[in-house]
C-alpha cells in the first residue's frame, strides 16, 4: 500500500447510482461524522477521552478486533506499559492531524463518495482499506456518542500502526495544514494590504528611482562606485544618524532611511528627499526639472529604460494568477495602474530592505528594545501581507527581485 498523502484523499471518481439502503446509511454516518468533528475540537475533551492506561487500552482492542487473532494477532498484548503508552501517544496524534487535514480540506461530495465506498464493502473487513476502516469506525452508528466513535478511530489506528506505518502521510499533512492555515491568513490580510497599497499610492514621491540599500553600504564606500556619501552614516542634507535608536523613533528613522538615488548614486535620508521634491522651484521656466540636491544631475523628467529587475517584475505581475486580480481590483476599485502597481512594489521592496537593516540594528545593539523590535516586526507582516497581494508566495522570486532593483542604476 502507498504511503503517499494522496492515498488519504477521498476518492473523485463519479461512481454508479447506489440503492437506497446504501445512500440512507452514507447519510447516518456523516451525520455522526459531523457530530465527531464538534466534539473533536472540544481539545481537552477529545483528549481526555483518549486518555487511558496501557490496561484500559489492551481491553477496547481486544473488544474492537476479537475476530481471528492467529491471522490478525493483537498488537498491544505482547507490548510492555511503556511501549504501549508511546504508541497511543503516537496514534493520537496521528488521528488527530489526520481529523484536522481531512476537516479543512474534505468537501461533502467526496465525504459521500468515501462512504459510499466503504458502505458497499461493510461486512468485508479485509477489502477495506486503511481510511475506509477508520472512517467506518468514527461514524459507526452502532456506538452511541462521538466519544466512543473518536475511541472506535483510535483503536484502528493504534492497532494498526497507521502512526507508524503512515507516518510520512502525516508529516505531509501537518506542513500542508500549516499552509492552509497561512493562506487564511493571508487572504484575511489581503482587505487590508489593497489599503496600504491604495494609501502608500498617495505618497510615492521618489521610490521610482530611489531605493534603500544595507547600513554596511555606508562603511564600505572605497572601491563602490554605486554608492556615493560623503557623510557616511549621517544624512548630508540634514546631519541626523540614520541609526541613532536612542535620539529618534524607529518609525523617524524608517521614514529618513538612506536611499541611494539611481541616477548619480549619492545616498540622501527619505524624508530629506522627499522634502526637497516638493519644494516649490525658483524659476520652473528656467530649470523645469529637479537635480540631485548634492549635484547638479537630473532627477525629474529623464527618459531611462528600465532596468532588467523591473521589467521582470513586470511580467511577473502580468504572469501571475494572484497578481492579476489584485492587479483588477486596485483599478477598478481604487484607480491604480500597473505602472502605479509597479512604484507601490518598489516602496514595498525598499521599506522591507530599510526595517530589515534597522532590526539587524537593533539586535546588534542588544535587542533590549522590545517596542522597537515590535514595531519593525509589525512592519515586516504588513509587508508579506502586500507581497502575498502581488504573488509572491515565497522569499526566493521576490529577493532576486529586489536586490536587483536595489542595485540597479540609471544612466
Amino acid at each position: 500500500m502507498s504511503t503517499g498523502l494522496d492515498d488519504w484523499a477521498p476518492p473523485v471518481s463519479q461512481p454508479a447510482p447506489a440503492t437506497a439502503e446504501v445512500y440512507e446509511m452514507v447519510r447516518l454516518r456523516l451525520r455522526n461524522l459531523r457530530g465527531l468533528r464538534k466534539f473533536e475540537k472540544e481539545a481537552d475533551r477529545s483528549r481526555q477521552a483518549l486518555s487511558m492506561t496501557p490496561g484500559e487500552l489492551r481491553k477496547p482492542e481486544r473488544q474492537h478486533f476479537p475476530f481471528d487473532t492467529s491471522k490478525h494477532p493483537l498488537r498491544l498484548a505482547d507490548m510492555s506499559d511503556e511501549q504501549v503508552r508511546q504508541a497511543a501517544e503516537a496514534a493520537q496524534a496521528w488521528l488527530f492531524t489526520m481529523l484536522d487535514y481531512h476537516g479543512r480540506t474534505m468537501n461533502r461530495d467526496q465525504e459521500m463518495r468515501l462512504f459510499r465506498l466503504a458502505v458497499e464493502k461493510e461486512g468485508r473487513r479485509d477489502v477495506l482499506t486503511d481510511q475506509e476502516q477508520l472512517y467506518m469506525a468514527l461514524s459507526d452508528p452502532g456506538l452511541t456518542s462521538p466519544e466512543d466513535r473518536l475511541k472506535a478511530g483510535f483503536m484502528i489506528v493504534l492497532h494498526g500502526n497507521l502512526a507508524e506505518k503512515l507516518q510520512d502521510v502525516s508529516e505531509v499533512a501537518s506542513r500542508r495544514i500549516q499552509c492552509l492555515i497561512h493562506e487564511s491568513y493571508m487572504d484575511a490580510g489581503m482587505m487590508d494590504a489593497f489599503d496600504h497599497i491604495a494609501d502608500r499610492m498617495e505618497f510615492i514621491k521618489v521610490d521610482h528611482f530611489a531605493c534603500a540599500i544595507p547600513l554596511s553600504l555606508l562603511t564600505t564606500i572605497a572601491g563602490n562606485t554605486s554608492v556615493i556619501d560623503d557623510n557616511a552614516g549621517c544624512c548630508p542634507i540634514c546631519q541626523n544618524s540614520y541609526t541613532d535608536l536612542s535620539e529618534f523613533t524607529v518609525e523617524e528613522l524608517l521614514a529618513d532611511y538612506p536611499v541611494r538615488i539611481k541616477y548619480c548614486g549619492h545616498v540622501v535620508g527619505k524624508a530629506c528627499l522627499e522634502q526637497w521634491m516638493m519644494t516649490p522651484k525658483i524659476d520652473e521656466a528656467k530649470y523645469p526639472h529637479r537635480t540631485c540636491p548634492l549635484c547638479r544631475v537630473k532627477i525629474e523628467g529623464v527618459e531611462t529604460p528600465a532596468p532588467p529587475a523591473l521589467l521582470s517584475l513586470r511580467n511577473h505581475l502580468l504572469a501571475d494568477g494572484r497578481a492579476l486580480k489584485s492587479l483588477r481590483k486596485l483599478m477598478y476599485e481604487f484607480g491604480v495602474h500597473v505602472e502605479e502597481s509597479i512604484e507601490a512594489i518598489s516602496a514595498c521592496m525598499s521599506e522591507e530592505i530599510a526595517c530589515l537593516e534597522l532590526l539587524a540594528e537593533v539586535e546588534r545593539r542588544g535587542g533590549d528594545d522590545k517596542e522597537q523590535k515590535m514595531v519593525l516586526k509589525g512592519r515586516l507582516d504588513q509587508l508579506n501581507q502586500e507581497k502575498w497581494v502581488w504573488g509572491f508566495k515565497g522569499d526566493g522570486v521576490w529577493k532576486q527581485l529586489r536586490d536587483g532593483w536595489m542595485n540597479s542604476t540609471y544612466s
